[in-house]
Parts: structure tokens; sequence; C-alpha cells
């Protein structure tokens, strides 16, 4: 299981439709508020890894607590009910920092969410993208800055491909704004996020 398989096919659609359900969201705004939350976790997981203290500190938490993860595709009620419990939380909490209330605020603004409903997709998400790189690097045998090297060339391509999303996303991150996130950073298409990712 790699990050393709999350941000772009089956289990992409299946996460999707599991905040749907579990949130009583159409689905239209599951994936809009999936196709923005996770660049943007990404994006916070790339520059907490920009260090080298950074990235050790985040390959130690990805490959004590979310490696062997398995197959997520039959996991993910399991994960989403444990997210919601406090684990999706206290994950946040370590990607976003004090930028968790700004980042819920964005998503909701942009994608008609309420701002409950947009940290419960956050907190869902969260140990989902992490297990996913766990499988991914223990797969493909990744040290911290091989992790640190994967997740930095999401937001290379990324800047590529989407300059502007990628510069409102790390204003977001970067500074205390007012939450109003451009509505094209919603069209990102999560058929892009998986090439980044194929082996």
């Amino acid at each position: 299981m790699d990050l393709n398989q999350i941000l772009n096919g089956s289990l992409a659609n299946q996460a999707t439709q599991l905040i749907s359900q579990q949130l009583n969201l159409n689905e239209s705004q599951a994936q809009s508020a999936v196709s923005l939350a996770l660049p943007t976790l990404l994006n916070a997981l790339t520059k907490n890894s920009s260090s080298e203290t950074g990235a050790a500190s985040l390959f130690n938490a990805i490959t004590k607590d979310h490696s062997n993860a398995g197959d997520l595709s039959s996991n993910l009620v399991n994960i989403a009910q444990s997210a919601l419990s406090g684990e999706g939380n206290s994950i946040l909490k370590h990607i976003l920092g004090g930028n968790t209330q700004n980042v819920e605020n964005a998503l909701s603004n942009n994608t008609g969410v309420n701002t409950g409903q947009a940290a419960q997709i956050l907190q869902i998400l969260a140990p989902i993208v992490l297990k996913a790189l766990g499988n991914q690097t223990q797969q493909q045998g990744l040290n911290a800055n091989g992790l640190a090297s994967l997740l930095n060339m999401f937001t290379q391509q990324y800047q590529k491909e989407a300059p502007k999303n990628q510069s409102i996303i790390s204003q977001l991150l970067d500074q205390n704004g007012d939450g109003n996130v451009a509505d094209d950073a919603v069209k990102i298409g999560m058929g892009f996020l998986g090439k980044l990712f194929k082996k």
C-alpha cells in the first residue's frame, strides 16, 4: 500500500465515501474537502521534516506507531473511529501545531462544510496519511532522509503543477491568516497527487 492508493484510486474513493457517510455530507462536498485537506497535510509534513531533527522525529513516529498498517482499505472504519475518539486530534496537533484552527477554518470556508466537520475530516485523514507513509517507508526501506525526500518530492512537483495553490497552502501553514483559501484550491485532482507517488 503506497500513497498512490491513498491519493488516487479505490482507497481515495473509499475514504471519501466513508467521510461522506460518517459526517452526513454529500459526496461532492466530501471530495472537495478531501482534495484540499490532503495536500495541506502533506505540505505540513514536508515542512516538519525539512530539518534533520524534524525528519528523524517524523520517521520515528511513523515507524513506531504507523508501520505495518496492512491493508488500509479494509481498516478504514476502525481507523476513522479511532481517529474521532482522540487519536486524530492528537496527530493533528503534531502535524499542524498552532495552525490547526486556521486550517479547519480554511477547509470550512472553501468547501461548505462546517468547522466541526472540517476538524473531523482532518482528524480522519491524518492517521490514514501517516499509515500510508508508514507502509511506503517499510516497503521501500526508507530512512529518515528518504522519507523527507519523498515528502519534498511532493512539494516540488506540486509547485510545478499548481504553483498558485502551493503558495496558498504554504502561506496557510506558515502564518495565521483569515482562512480564506482561493476556491480553485479545492479543484485539485487526486489523480495529480497520486502520480507523484507511483514507484
